[in-house]
């Protein structure tokens, strides 16, 4: 049977000089190749760390989060990379199909997950310590990440049994979950893959800033801050990637926004960004760049303090010399009061003889 699948309907963009400038295979191919690069190298990062870095509870969410993005760029994109050197012909049919888009929303939400545990670990340990201390340990965060998993699962397998549906997506490159259609189990699919979604993004903004603000309101430790600085990065990575695609998809339910398969590829395409650029964020906020970086921003600082002092005490100087001038002049104003004239009485001498 031929499985092939070719999509006219979802190729007339190409058409036009936008699409044909997006529908590379480039882009991909570089996606790819990054993503597995920077996860491979994060996970050699971590398993090099010392003993008591790499068994802490926080260092063991960030090991799950780099596994879970290679996994995710390795089970998704060789697939659209083999579409696009098919000349854009889908091969596989229907159960490829749902594989892709079963992926595709397990790894995403499930990457989201763990990055709403990373955070809420931070704020718990700098918030709650003693609640930290009594109920969180790295055997307990075993039991998390079955949790999380199931969660994220549990979602993505809703479309294969009739809640919500898979389809391709313009250019017939990547499948994803419908979220135009208009029968109630796709929009019910759409509504709360989109609303479950941002709520996660919320909870990790909120969480972060209450961290960051507890860490400048106290003295921590360098390993503590080094922790909030990297969450802190991380949140903006999967805000800037998720929070487009997944607000997009809620508009499109409320009919606040109309299709536009090419907006699509460039939301998609941002929220695989965040696998790639996750592990690559924890590469360059480790401690060692990070106490360079730190370093750094102290010698700017410290000049810029010393230029100002020293521009300060200039000013000062150059004051109390106007002021000293000042004086001076009220001085000898005061002292050249009114006097008789200089040669008055030798006048008066000369006159009387």
């Amino acid at each position: 049977m031929n499985t092939s699948l070719d999509l006219p309907g979802l190729l007339v963009h190409q058409n036009n000089a936008s699409a044909s400038r997006i529908v590379s295979m480039v882009v991909p191919s570089v996606m790819f190749a990054a993503g597995v690069l920077g996860n491979s190298l994060a996970l050699v990062v971590l398993f090099s760390s010392r003993k008591e870095q790499k068994h802490s509870v926080f260092y063991r969410l960030v090991g799950a989060l780099a596994i879970t993005d290679l996994f995710g760029t390795c089970a998704t994109s060789p697939i659209i990379l083999v579409v696009y050197a098919n000349g854009l012909k889908w091969q596989g049919g229907r159960p490829l199909c749902n594989y892709a888009s079963f992926m595709m929303i397990f790894a995403g939400l499930a990457t989201i997950f763990i990055l709403a545990s990373m955070a809420m670990d931070r704020y718990l340990a700098l918030n709650k310590p003693y609640f930290y201390s009594a109920h969180v340990s790295p055997a307990r965060v075993k039991f998390l990440f079955p949790v999380l998993l199931s969660a994220a699962l549990l979602m993505a397998c809703l479309p294969l049994i009739g809640v919500g549906d898979n389809v391709h997506h313009f250019p017939g490159t990547w499948c994803f979950f419908d979220y135009y259609g208009t029968s109630l189990r796709v929009k019910f699919f759409a509504y709360l893959y989109s609303v479950l979604g941002l709520s996660a993004l919320t909870v990790i903004v909120i969480l972060n800033f209450v961290v960051l603000r507890t860490v400048l309101s106290l003295h921590r430790k360098a390993c503590e801050i080094q922790m909030v600085v990297f969450l802190i990065g991380i949140m903006t990575v999967v805000s800037v990637c998720w929070a487009p695609l997944m607000l997009r998809v809620f508009l499109i339910q409320t009919g606040l926004k109309e299709r536009d398969d090419i907006l699509d590829l460039i939301f998609i395409r941002m929220a695989s960004f965040n696998q790639i650029l996750d592990p690559w964020v924890y590469i360059l906020f480790r401690k060692t760049l990070l106490s360079r970086l730190i370093q750094f921003i102290k010698v700017h600082l410290c000049l810029q303090r010393k230029q100002l002092d020293t521009r300060g005490q200039n000013a000062r100087d150059f004051g109390e010399i106007s002021r000293m001038k000042k004086d001076s002049m009220n001085d000898h104003i005061h002292d050249s009061g009114p006097r008789e004239p200089f040669f008055s009485e030798s006048v008066e001498d000369t006159l009387s003889q």
